[in-house]
């Protein structure tokens, strides 16, 4: 042991022998428990030095000389303890064989270690197959080999084929031995591990295999996101965690936690968290998580697996990231105490870029590398790992040399960082592979034994880092010599002078001071006040807390220790038996309550909100300013319920008093807490305090009632204010727009103007929201005009506040335009264009938007995803849609609602009528739009039956229905001309008030007209309070229904009187009206009217109407040529229609052509086979209509029977055409005979003249 404390310290052996002549055998204690046993030590060994060291002429001294020398020896004892527990090396601890941290940079016994290795995921899945441990050995050897000294794998693998955990807390030992021998195999060859310890994604298990499990125990879930907030989740992760870290590994006789093989614990592979991309949700997972594994493994390093995504720590950073909005944040998660360094990730092959050329790529790789390298100095201060990079072959255009580029540029980054004293201290690359291993190929591996250029790149750059640790080494070396060469020449006897000269100084006679007598802050610092200084900082039991102290810049603090005598025993001792202790003790003598605050704001400014609570706790004295601190800190990171805590601790605290700062951020709790009986306990104080007249506390209490939807109450603090500023103009602004109270917000901003007080961006963007759900195009367009002269209009929240106030008042040109100009194009600046351009119809551009979205790098939302699906059932693309679907699936935003309804919807559109039933019943949660879509798809789908199902569950079960899902079930009752079902919805949407509204008014005019009731169609009509487009259009789509082609007309010409503009839905009815009359002249004219003089595109609809027109005038071949000349895809509608027209007109050319078409389309239609059939029949060509009978029987097409339902005293009766099977059958076709027989016909004559016979 003197030994090594002399390689250590250059310190003469000579005095080291001296020092622990006396000295016992120490057991290796830390903290009081070593202080404790000095005292013991010292009681007992004094006497035999004291008879060793006696002659007469000490015996003749005086007594101070003989507390001197009693001082003399204790100080030479403890300085031979500190030696000997290697104390005094506080930085690196030397020769236990685990990595460590100092600064930017990791150390392995006191060297400088850097990290050239390689991700191998399979490590464990393979080995726990005896038969297949070889290729594992290989992998390593041929790593070794290389030169690679770290391997990073996956020490998870949860549910499914050959797991590692079958169900939480129940462990498969094969796949643990698996692990065991992975380990076992690394430290034969030298590598360390990085062990990962669960998956963000599916594969092996993942986040959602955890959520599963809690969602069988009863837990309610809505998406894998609560992988993060569960409580259940996180204890299974946490009883995981606990579980790897304490396993006994049966190869190597050693616990995982113990095993310096590994380097450190990952928290997770890849963490995301889309559903909270403002990271906290993450940051305090991560925070929760790394204090729960440092709690059991102090011996090892740990890193959150984060891919280097900037976050809101950062904002102006995130122009950097491939890909926005995943919930991570670079420089927060690193921050957190426990992480010991950072992560990165980088495949520029896969990062949405805007552009996909090879150069392009690299240019990012660079930047994006420059970036983090330089945030990981100067910010975080810790080692950074590039933990994942590569280049896939399956690239297109793919070469060996941009490979070795890529990989080049990487271990050159790290090179240089490490030549210089940098931070990035190595790279893993993905992956490794050994030869036979062809299922694992992901089109990133790299097997060594191929001996690419690849390998050879990997082997160089381990050569470089092998050569800058040496160079380290050695230059650490010399330093040591030199410093040792200074010691011996000046001697430690003249070191031994200055001690004893210093003991002078410090000695008191006995009595003179009683015990914690404190005599070191008039002492200059020496040598050997520094000496003890740092033997005391090193005997904390919490070396953590040294780490938090350095941090803090609290070191001066802890380098003059607490000198004292105790009393009747004359010896020295140090009262500092711990950090904490020590900081109670000296930090109100040493640093200010302005310094202490000052430390406090930075450690909440970076969100390191752990350390800054335990900060705050062992402040010894605790200020107004301290108390404000910390608990904005929380309500910052949206932890409501702490921070009411914390003011209610405060509250009752004595000697403080409250300031209207801090109420206001104690009410902006209570809003986040909807807490509003604590709110409006702060409110009566601050009316009684007189508080009420401040700014900042008025603004926060009229804020807190506007968000509790007590906007009246919100107005009325706001009205009593006797000073308003801009927060408190905006904030009375963005409640009454966000109440739905769009007008008076307007009439507040020109109050607002009228006062003298300037608006600020917040303000604008929250009035054009109120001009965009208003339609209020010239008060925007007025707004636009002011955004542009503040110079607001380059903000991204009003730039995209902007574009959709156009988008929502109908100029959607000009919505895109506004798109083009953005200098920055964030989530939600491109997913209001996408929606843009599916109100437009526009769904090919909208696609190409999303495309063009993810090549900028930016990661769509579940709004974004919404949109594209709808695009998708505008195009009636169920391919795409369903590529979509299994995106969101696998991203995990399928359970979204925004999301499962638009999926719905698209599947509805597209004829998927049970995939989007399985969608609605997969749904974790449902809201109002997502009972109305499901009644709707079944409603539009024929499903009448379901569709009164599910609204009979939705008003049982679900929340109350909306006018969407009665005018759904009204238009079913339209449909299937259920007259008496109609009318009782009737009555009941009159009895909750719903009869005014656009959408039920004109269901109910749908749905009386369908009953062939055009007159209560007329009555709901006339009592209509408000006119509405869409109830107008209901009534001509009525009129026109039932051949009323002068109603019709006289309709459509009194909608300019009343104030209304036709839209494309109108037309559609006037066309029908002009097909049903024969007015084809006239239908013409209407349909010209529509682009001319309406602006409005013909759609495939009006399309389908004048074909239709055509077709019952007889200008058949007219309407052969529009069907061609159309500009929309000719689907199956428009030859049927024409087809029909064929066999009413007799004209079998045509027919033929059409019955072409068709069957091109559906080889198997039968209707298409039958009405061909009877054209030729009709024609007298019996042997064409037998051949087409003939082909119908060959591929077994049948028509499919018509259902008829008959309702008789409340029962409904199905009856299916040519069934026989009924119980009563037998009478229902003799009461036909019967009636027939009146008329003089037969049953199949009837069905013959009917077609019924097919």
């Amino acid at each position: 042991m003197a030994a090594r404390s002399c390689r250590q310290k250059a310190i003469d052996p000579s005095l080291i022998l001296f020092l622990t002549v006396s000295v016992p055998k120490v057991p290796h204690v830390h903290g009081p428990g070593l202080l404790d046993y000095v005292r013991q030590v010292l009681n007992t060994t004094l006497s035999p030095i004291s008879t060793i060291q006696k002659s007469p002429s000490l015996r003749k001294q005086k007594p101070r000389d003989s507390h001197k020398m009693k001082l003399h020896l204790a100080l030479g004892f403890l300085l031979a303890v500190l030696f000997n527990q290697n104390l005094l090396t506080v930085h690196v601890e030397a020769g236990d064989d685990f990595v460590r941290t100092r600064g930017v940079h990791f150390f392995l016994n006191g060297n400088p270690y850097f990290a050239n290795g390689f991700n191998a995921y399979w490590l464990m899945y393979v080995a726990s197959d005896p038969s297949q441990r070889p290729k594992v050995s290989t992998a390593f050897r041929e790593a070794a080999a290389h030169g690679l000294t770290v391997a990073r794998t996956w020490a998870f693998s949860d549910g499914g084929y050959r797991p590692l955990q079958y169900a939480p807390g129940s462990y498969n030992e094969q796949m643990f031995k698996g692990l065991d021998f992975v380990i076992a195999e690394a430290r034969k060859y030298r590598i360390k591990l990085i062990l990962s310890l669960a998956n963000n994604y599916e594969s092996f298990g993942g986040k959602k295999q955890y959520v599963n499990w809690a969602r069988s125990q009863g837990q309610y879930l809505t998406s894998d996101d609560d992988f993060f907030r569960n409580p259940v989740v996180k204890g299974y992760y946490k009883n995981h965690v606990k579980t790897v870290l304490n396993r006994y590994n049966s190869f190597t006789g050693m616990h995982y936690k113990d095993d310096p093989t590994i380097m450190a614990w990952e928290l997770m592979n890849e963490p995301r968290c889309t559903s909270d991309p403002s990271g906290r949700t993450i940051q305090a997972w991560i925070m929760e998580m790394a204090s729960h594994v440092k709690s059991i493994d102090r011996n090892h390093l740990l890193e959150a697996g984060l891919e280097g995504f900037y976050g809101q720590s950062t904002p102006q950073k995130k122009r950097l990231n491939p890909s926005l909005d995943i919930g991570t944040d670079f420089i927060a998660n690193n921050q957190i105490p426990g992480i010991d360094f950072a992560t990165v990730h980088s495949y520029p092959d896969q990062c949405r870029l805007s552009s996909s050329s090879e150069q392009y790529q690299l240019s990012f790789l660079n930047n994006w590398l420059d970036a983090h390298i330089r945030d990981a100095r100067i910010i975080l201060r810790k080692p950074m790992l590039l933990a994942e990079f590569g280049k896939s072959w399956k690239d297109p255009g793919f070469n060996t040399y941009q490979r070795d580029q890529l990989f080049n540029i990487v271990y050159n980054k790290i090179y240089w960082s490490a030549k210089t004293g940098g931070p990035a201290s190595g790279g893993l690359f993905w992956q490794l592979l050994a030869r036979g291993m062809e299922s694992f190929r992901d089109g990133y591996e790299i097997i060594l034994s191929e001996r690419s250029s690849t390998a050879n790149v990997i082997a160089q750059q381990s050569h470089k880092l092998d050569q800058i640790r040496k160079i380290f080494t050695r230059r650490r070396n010399v330093q040591r010599w030199k410093r040792a060469r200074a010691k011996r020449r000046g001697g430690w006897h003249g070191l031994w002078k200055r001690v004893y000269s210093l003991s002078d100084e410090w000695f008191v006679p006995p009595g003179d001071y009683g015990l914690g007598s404190v005599i070191g802050p008039s002492i200059p610092q020496t040598t050997l006040q520094a000496l003890l200084g740092h033997a005391c900082f090193a005997t904390s039991s919490d070396r953590n807390m040294v780490s938090t102290i350095r941090a803090h810049n609290l070191r001066k603090l802890c380098t003059v220790p607490n000198i004292a005598f105790i009393g009747n025993k004359d010896i020295l001792v140090s009262q500092t038996t711990s950090i904490n202790s020590f900081r109670k003790q000296h930090v109100p003598n040493a640093i200010n309550m302005l310094e202490l605050n000052s430390l406090l704001k930075n450690l909440v400014k970076t969100g390191d909100l752990h350390e800054a609570r335990q900060m705050f706790d062992e402040m010894p004295q605790r200020d107004e300013i301290s108390w404000t601190i910390i608990i904005s800190g929380y309500v910052r990171a949206m932890k409501s319920s702490e921070a009411l805590l914390l003011f209610s601790k405060m509250w009752v605290s004595p000697g403080l008093s409250m300031d209207p700062f801090c109420l206001s951020i104690a009410l902006k709790a209570c809003a986040l807490e909807f807490n509003l009986n604590y709110g409006e306990l702060l409110h009566g104080y601050l009316v009684k305090s007189g508080f009420i007249n401040s700014v900042f506390a008025g603004s926060a209490l009229l804020d807190m009632y506007a968000k509790f939807g007590k906007i009246e109450l919100g107005i009325k603090v706001f009205d009593e204010m006797p000073i308003k500023s801009v927060v408190s103009w905006t904030a009375i602004i963005t409640g009454l727009v966000h109440g739905g109270y769009y007008k008076k917000g307007l009439v507040y901003l020109s109050e607002m103007r009228k006062s003298g007080v300037e608006y600020d961006s917040y303000t604008l963007a929250i009035v054009l929201k109120a001009c965009a759900c208003l339609g209020a195009l010239n008060f925007g367009r007025e707004i636009h005009t002011h955004t542009v002269k503040r110079g607001f209009n380059d903000t991204s929240y009003v730039a995209n506040s902007l574009s959709t106030m156009y988008n929502k008042c109908g100029k959607l040109d000009y919505g895109l335009r506004l798109f083009e100009k953005m200098n920055t194009r964030d989530v939600v600046s491109w997913t209001s264009i996408i929606t843009t351009y599916v109100q437009m119809r526009e769904d090919v551009n909208a696609i190409e938007a999303f495309t063009r979205m993810q090549e900028a790098g930016v990661s769509p939302n579940e709004f974004t995803f919404a949109a594209v699906i709808a695009s998708c059932s505008g195009l009636v693309r169920i391919s795409w849609g369903e590529q979509l679907h299994a995106h969101v699936l696998r991203i995990g935003l399928a359970d979204t609602l925004s999301v499962a309804n638009s999926l719905m919807t698209m599947y509805s559109k597209c004829g998927q009528i049970s995939s989007a039933a399985m969608v609605f019943h997969g749904m974790s949660r449902r809201d109002t739009i997502s009972w109305s879509t499901i009644i709707a798809v079944y409603s539009q789908g024929g499903y009448g039956e379901e569709a009164f199902e599910h609204l009979s569950w939705m008003r049982k079960e679900g929340p109350k229905p909306t006018q969407f899902a009665f005018a759904s079930v009204l238009s079913v009752c339209g449909n299937m001309a259920i007259l008496e079902q109609g009318r009782q919805l009737h009555a009941h949407v009159l009895s909750i008030g719903l009869e005014q509204e656009e959408m039920i008014q004109s269901a109910l005019v749908n749905m009386y007209s369908k009953c062939g009731c055009i007159n209560d169609a007329e009555k709901v009509f006339n009592e209509a309070e408000n006119y509405n487009i869409v109830t107008w259009t209901a009534m001509i789509n009525g009129y026109a229904d039932h051949g009323y082609i002068h109603e019709t007309i006289n309709l459509f010409k009194m909608l300019s009187k009343v104030g209304l503009k036709p839209d494309s839905v109108t037309f559609i009815g006037l066309l029908t009206a002009c097909s049903h009359a024969g007015l084809a002249d006239l239908g013409f004219h209407y349909f010209n009217l529509m682009s001319s003089e309406y602006q409005i595109r013909p759609s495939k609809e009006h399309y389908g109407c004048m074909i239709d027109l055509l077709c019952r005038a007889g200008r058949l071949t007219e309407a052969e040529e529009m069907i061609k000349s159309m500009p929309f895809h000719r689907d199956d509608v428009v030859w049927s229609t024409l087809l029909r027209a064929c066999r009413v007109q007799g004209n079998v050319d045509c027919g033929e052509r059409a019955a072409e078409k068709l069957l091109e389309m559906d080889p198997n239609c039968a209707g298409t086979h039958i009405t061909l059939a009877n054209i030729y029949s009709a024609k007298g060509k019996w042997r064409e209509a037998a051949d087409v009978r003939k082909m119908m029987r060959t591929k077994g097409v049948m028509k499919e029977p018509g259902w008829s339902w008959i309702k008789v005293k409340d029962r409904v009766s199905a009856f299916v055409a040519g069934e026989r099977s009924y119980p009563e059958g037998e009478e229902i076709y003799g009461m036909l005979d019967l009636l027939a027989s009146r008329v003089d016909i037969s049953v199949q004559e009837l069905g013959s003249l009917l077609d019924l016979e097919d």
